[in-house]
């Protein structure tokens, strides 16, 4: 992803709706987001930043982990809205 943990952490909420309660982050070996009963479990590592001529662009690799209790459908559902919420654009 092209954002540091402050952007994800500020996008989560909008991104993940009502499961935002039951979601752990953990970015760099650091718990930013510790839930009891999280059902959904992101594990995320900053990498070298890209540049681009005088343009730099962080990167944050994410995995996201979920509960067996969801479907294929509710996982794809989650992960439509997730990547709606933290896509970013040009033009």
């Amino acid at each position: 992803m092209g954002c540091t943990p402050e952007d994800l952490m500020r996008w989560l909420p909008e991104a993940l709706g009502d499961l935002y309660p039951q979601t752990s982050l953990m970015v760099d070996d650091q718990k930013l987001l510790a839930r009891e009963s999280a059902r959904i479990l992101m594990q995320g590592a900053t990498l070298k930043s890209r540049n681009i001529a005088l343009l730099r662009i962080p990167v944050l690799e994410l995995g996201i982990t979920f509960d067996a209790s969801f479907s294929a459908e509710q996982i794809e559902s989650i992960l439509d809205r997730f990547d709606l919420y933290t896509r970013r654009g040009g033009g």
